[in-house]
C-alpha cells in the first residue's frame, strides 16, 4: 500500500518506525480517516442525503425536506421542492350577474389557463343568451362552431362569443355553463375556448337545453379581462366563477 494512500493521503506508520512512534503515526493515519469519512458522510439529522460537490473527495449534505416535497434538481444540484399543482384551481375572481353585462379585468396571466364557472344564470326575458367578450373588445373578432358547422370556413364576423344558449324561461335559475380556455396568456396565437351548458328551455323545469361550442378570438394578446353579456336584455340573477388551472 502507497504511504501516504493513494486517494486520501493516510499517512501510515513505516516498516523503520520505532515502537515509540507508533501512537503518534496511528494518531495521524486515524485522525485522517475521521476526518474522510465525515466528509464523506456528512448527515446530522435522520433522513438527510448526500451529494457530490464541487470539492474533491466531499460530500454535501442535504437536510431532509418538509412532508409531501419531491426531490429535484436546482441550479445543478438535488434539492427538496413542493411539487407542481398540475390541474389544481386557483380562484381568480368570483361576483354576480347584474344589469346589461359584468366586466371582471386583472387577471392574472401566471397559470396554464383559465376555467369558467357561470352558475345559476337568469335573463329578464325569456330567450336571452349568455355571451362573453375577452379583453372586453366589442369589434367583429369572435366565431363559433357547432356540430352542424363543425369544420366549416368561418369568418370572425361576431362582436362577442355565444356561450351559453337559448334560455326559454327565465322565471327559474337553474342554468350552468362551463368554458375552458388554454393558453390564454400567451401573445403570439388567436385563442380558442370551449364551452358546455345545461339550460332551461322551456316553462317547466323538466326541459333542457344542452350547449357545446368552440369559441375563438383572432387576437394574439394576453387575455386579461372576461366580459359578460346578457344577449339584448339583462341578468335577473346569477354567478361565476373564474380560476386559474395550474
Amino acid at each position: 500500500m502507497a504511504n501516504p494512500t493513494t486517494n486520501y493521503g493516510f499517512v501510515l506508520p513505516t516498516a523503520t518506525d520505532l515502537v515509540t512512534d507508533l501512537p503518534a503515526d496511528f494518531d495521524v493515519a486515524l485522525q485522517g480517516v475521521d476526518t474522510r469519512l465525515k466528509a464523506l458522510q456528512p448527515g446530522t439529522t435522520a433522513g438527510d442525503l448526500f451529494y457530490a460537490s464541487a470539492t474533491a473527495n466531499t460530500n454535501t449534505r442535504l437536510g431532509i425536506g418538509s412532508t409531501s416535497q419531491v426531490l429535484t434538481v436546482t441550479g445543478g444540484v438535488p434539492a427538496w421542492a413542493t411539487p407542481g399543482g398540475g390541474g389544481s384551481l386557483t380562484l381568480l375572481a368570483s361576483g354576480t350577474l347584474s344589469g346589461s353585462s359584468v366586466n371582471v379585468s386583472g387577471l392574472s396571466g401566471a397559470y396554464k389557463g383559465l376555467k369558467c364557472i357561470v352558475r345559476n344564470w337568469k335573463p329578464t326575458q325569456d330567450g336571452n343568451n349568455l355571451e362573453m367578450r375577452f379583453n372586453n373588445s366589442t369589434t367583429a373578432q369572435y366565431q363559433y362552431s357547432d356540430p352542424t358547422i363543425f369544420g366549416a370556413a368561418v369568418a370572425f364576423s361576431a362582436s362577442d362569443m355565444f356561450l351559453l344558449g337559448y334560455s326559454g324561461d327565465n322565471s327559474v335559475a337553474t342554468n350552468l355553463g362551463i368554458m375552458d380556455v388554454w393558453d390564454y396568456a400567451n401573445t403570439t396565437t388567436w385563442k380558442l375556448a370551449q364551452f358546455y351548458a345545461i339550460n332551461v328551455d322551456s316553462t317547466t323545469t323538466t326541459s333542457v337545453r344542452f350547449s357545446q361550442s368552440q369559441n375563438a378570438w383572432n387576437q394574439t394578446s394576453a387575455i386579461t379581462a372576461l366580459t359578460f353579456g346578457a344577449d339584448g336584455g339583462t341578468f335577473a340573477a346569477g354567478d361565476y366563477y373564474i380560476y386559474g388551472v395550474n
